[in-house]
């Protein structure tokens, strides 16, 4: 007959080893997902900047101009023309998002720099910090 006394806590013991790697890639996985969330966020807020820059074209001095600096800084940054308090992405600015409009080769380029500050944002043990910055660019073609 096999005796099980020997093995008592042995689960426990296990679980104890795992558990912390266990934690640690679930951290990760969600992290991630949360990164890539925010990544798409960033380059649909740049796309609809740089179609409106191009469609909003009333007013501007010449026929192949662009919407104002201005106007295409809130539309990325807020999601409408009347920016206010309400962000797409925590933390982008309108200093973040920078505009080319090179009228030699009719495109204009939206390019936003946002600074991703992660869930964990530093470990208490290491003391670096995981801050990354996202960079992305979209371009459009102002004229035939």
């Amino acid at each position: 007959m096999i005796n099980f006394k020997r093995n008592r806590g042995l689960a426990a013991l296990e679980m104890v080893f795992v558990l912390p790697i266990l934690l640690l890639l679930l951290v990760a996985i969600v992290e991630m997902g949360r990164m890539f969330m925010h990544y798409t966020t960033l380059n649909k807020a740049l796309q609809s900047g740089v179609r409106s820059a191009v469609v909003e074209t009333y007013g501007t001095e010449r026929l192949s101009g662009i919407a104002s600096v201005d106007y295409i800084q809130s539309i990325v940054v807020c999601g409408s023309s009347i920016c206010d308090t309400n962000t797409v992405l925590p933390g982008l600015t309108k200093a973040d998002i920078s505009i080319d409009d090179s009228s030699i080769s009719n495109y204009v380029t939206v390019t936003a720099n946002y600074d991703y500050v992660p869930i964990f944002s530093s470990l208490p043990i290491i003391g670096t910090s995981f801050d990354v910055t996202m960079t992305a660019s979209t371009i459009m073609r102002t004229a035939p």
